[in-house]
Order: C-alpha cells, then sequence, then structure tokens
C-alpha cells in the first residue's frame, strides 16, 4: 500500500474543509468531499485500507470540534466499511451502480453528521442538508466516474472545439 495519495487526500479533506468549504457552497449546501473520497477509495481499495482512511479522514474532518472528533471519525470507518460491503455485492461495470452507491454513501454520512451535531430540527435538516448535500456532491461523482471510466477524455473535448 502505498501511503502518499492517501495523505494527499487526507491534505485535500483538510484544505476544502478550511478554505473551499464556505467557496463552494450555495444556499447553505456544502459538498462533502470527505465522504465523497472515502466512498471513492471504497470502491477501488481493500477492506482495511478503507476503514483505516475512513478513520482517519473522520479525524481530519472534525478536528475544529474535538467533543465529537471520535463520533465522526467512527461514522465516516462505518460508512467505508459498509459502502466496501456493498461494493462487493454489486456489479462495478456499471455506473449507474457506482452512482447510486455513492449517493446513498453520501446521504448515510449526511444522516450521521445531522445526528452526531444534534441540531434542532431533524426532518428540516435531513431535508435541507443532508439530501440536498448529497445530491450536490453527487454531480461532483458524475464528473468523478466521466472522467474515471473514459466517457469524457481531454481528446472527446478537444474534437468538440
Amino acid at each position: 500500500m502505498k501511503l502518499i495519495p492517501y495523505l494527499v487526500y487526507l491534505l485535500l479533506i483538510a484544505m476544502h474543509e478550511v478554505i473551499w468549504r464556505d467557496v463552494t457552497a450555495i444556499h447553505g449546501v456544502t459538498i462533502n468531499l470527505a465522504a465523497f473520497l472515502v466512498l471513492a477509495v471504497a470502491l477501488y481499495k481493500s477492506e482495511l485500507t478503507v476503514v483505516w482512511f475512513g478513520f482517519f479522514a473522520g479525524l481530519i474532518l472534525a478536528a475544529g470540534m474535538p467533543d465529537r472528533l471520535g463520533w465522526h471519525a467512527l461514522a465516516l470507518s462505518a460508512v467505508a466499511f459498509t459502502a466496501f460491503h456493498v461494493r462487493e455485492r454489486i456489479n462495478l461495470k456499471s455506473p449507474f451502480a457506482k452512482f447510486l452507491l455513492m449517493l446513498g454513501g453520501l446521504f448515510l454520512h449526511n444522516v450521521l453528521v445531522v445526528l452526531i451535531n444534534q441540531s434542532g430540527g431533524f426532518l428540516y435538516l435531513v431535508w435541507h442538508s443532508a439530501l440536498t448535500g448529497a445530491v450536490y456532491t453527487s454531480i461532483l461523482t458524475l464528473l468523478f466516474f466521466a472522467f474515471k471510466d473514459g466517457y469524457v477524455t481531454v481528446r472527446k473535448i478537444r474534437d468538440i472545439f
């Protein structure tokens, strides 16, 4: 296992939480980059790697909230573990199946974050924050899989223009 890509992913999560989160927000709905990267790793790597990456990504994600640090690490580890085992049972050649796995994992993580933060108005936050955040991050997922699976390439883009 190479360690450098995972450190870069964790640095990317930290930079997103500190610098880019407010820039990428649309009416309070933000991209859940930590869950996106954990789920992307869950699609391609081993179970142990996925769970540990989810744990450390959760630590980085909640670094500003020390009272809830362990809960966020546990939540991302659980999402990573679940995604890995769901991945074992689906057809990974289907982009729709990968997209649904990512959307479900993003929604699950967003609901867990709402539960961990214990804000009032749970159903409102599930609708306003969890569901819309999962859909917003799923747009990033579509772009990721379009480039990763070769549906969109630099050559195809050049041919258009």
